[in-house]
């Protein structure tokens, strides 16, 4: 249960850090199914610190990474960020190469983007010569995104020259920061996995509809994007619900009704 504090941090600069909200334990099952759902699914391109490999974790063969949506550390954070209809979208896994540049993974205009919450947690210690997560506070709003937008490109910075707060980060440490936040990361290994939980916010007009609708198409061209054509972003077991959950049937039924799910 996050405080008024948190809160008021979040809404304002954008982004909370949690750490050590996995256990020893938990770790483990992650570096497990990690390992063994990025072989299996990428067989025909094995990783070879050239390429990004991103991969969607909900599929019976990864039952914690499936079920982590649901569990109250992430799911109530977002909903006390957010509001209680908010929906979840995916859990993935990602094996990244070297810098990734400044950017957002939305737009800060809600009639033209959805927005949310994106939870990400590496696997192992990064700091900011490493690939730590690397984020402009307050960056989530104008003026700050779209000047960011207009004008970072020619200011001839480095990523790392950026001014910037950088999320040193050890294995267990969970990062928290709305979608529309510019983000970055400077001199990860050519191995650098990381996982994400998100959750998006739930449009309340026909336009927001509309822009979340749009996010849904682009969401649905991720797998070939990353070399997996064909692949769905939902697996046909996480869709099914075979436990009968309440919270994610009713992600389910909204991801119908915006288009996710087709």
């Amino acid at each position: 249960m996050l405080t008024e504090q948190q809160i008021k941090h979040f809404h304002t600069l954008g982004f909370l850090i949690f750490r050590q909200l996995f256990n020893k334990d938990e770790l483990n099952t992650i570096h497990t199914e990690f390992e063994a759902a990025m072989q299996a699914a990428y067989r025909h391109a094995p990783f070879d610190g050239t390429h990004r490999h991103w991969l969607p974790m909900m599929g019976p063969e990864t039952p914690f990474f499936t079920n982590l949506p649901e569990d109250l550390r992430f799911s109530e954070v977002a909903e006390q960020l957010y509001g209680d209809d908010v929906f979840f979208c995916v859990s993935d896994a990602n094996r990244y190469v070297g810098n990734t540049g400044w950017h957002p993974d939305h737009n800060v205009d809600p009639t033209k983007d959805c927005y949310g919450v994106k939870f990400a947690y590496y696997l192992e210690s990064v700091d900011a010569n490493s690939g730590a997560l690397r984020l402009i506070p307050g960056s989530h709003k104008n003026p700050l995104h779209d000047d960011l937008r207009e004008n970072l490109n020619e200011l001839g910075l480095e990523i790392c020259d950026v001014p910037g707060y950088v999320c040193k980060s050890e294995p267990g440490d969970v990062v928290a920061f709305d979608m529309r936040c510019w983000h970055a990361s400077w001199g990860g290994s050519d191995d650098r996995r990381m996982c994400t939980v998100v959750y998006y916010n739930n449009p309340k007009t026909p336009i927001e509809e509309a822009a979340t609708r749009d996010r849904a198409r682009s969401n649905a061209k991720s797998p070939e994007h990353f070399n997996r054509p064909g692949a769905s972003l939902y697996d046909p077991d996480w869709v099914a619900n075979p436990t009968g959950s309440e919270k994610r049937q009713r992600w389910i039924d909204r991801l119908r009704e915006l288009e996710f799910l087709q």
